[in-house]
């Protein structure tokens, strides 16, 4: 977490600096953490009919009968 921390204020000094590489890689962290952030506030993806994570106690759905072998 510190090291991170040194990191973005190192980067920060030298976009400041007028270093072009420090300022597109702090426009693209700071994307990828919005768009992060965006789709976490969103609920994320999830497939249409299907829960979007596995029911409680890790049950398995029930699909009827199983249907008996051919004559």
């Amino acid at each position: 977490m510190v090291f991170g921390v040194l990191v973005l204020g190192a980067l920060v000094v030298l976009a400041v600096a007028g270093v072009t590489g420090a300022t597109a890689v702090l426009v693209t962290v700071a994307a990828i953490v919005g768009m992060i952030g965006l789709g976490s506030k969103l609920g994320a993806r999830h497939t249409p009919d299907r829960a979007p994570s596995p029911p409680a106690g890790g049950a398995v759905e029930d699909h009827g009968p199983a249907q008996a072998p051919g004559p």
